[in-house]
């Protein structure tokens, strides 16, 4: 299924996300509300930012238009994008939620999944946006 990802969205994962996946793919449920009420989802749903309608009626993110949503936060009050350069292993997500520019809020998916484990204020909006 990785492989068939990977060719899909012409991509190469990281070597720690394709150990998540390796191990299990994605999460039925989020994580509890202390822990960042954030969902990874199974690689079947992945999709690319340009085709989530509830984030595109006018599209404020052209930079991402080909990053690949991965995850939600609460029922999808906002997703997380992940931008996958051409080089093995470099990955970058973003906050996305139609309403406000794009957040960076991780440089890896290990970095992503500790922020949402330890409920990291830079995985949520910021309060002026």
């Amino acid at each position: 299924m990785i492989s068939q990802i990977e060719q899909r969205y012409g991509v190469r994962l990281p070597k720690d996300m394709v150990w998540f996946y390796r191990a299990m793919n994605g999460m039925n449920w989020p994580t509890r509300p202390d822990n960042g009420w954030i969902r990874i989802w199974e690689l079947e749903s992945w999709h690319r930012v340009r085709d989530e309608p509830s984030i595109n009626d006018q599209p404020i993110y052209p930079e991402l238009q080909d990053a690949i949503l991965l995850a939600d936060h609460c029922d999808s009050s906002w997703f997380y994008a992940g931008q996958f350069s051409r080089t093995v292993g470099d990955l970058r997500i973003y906050l996305v939620d139609g309403l406000r520019p794009a957040k960076l809020v991780a440089g890896s998916f290990t970095a992503f999944v500790n922020s949402a484990l330890a409920d990291a204020g830079d995985i949520y909006p910021d309060a002026a946006g």
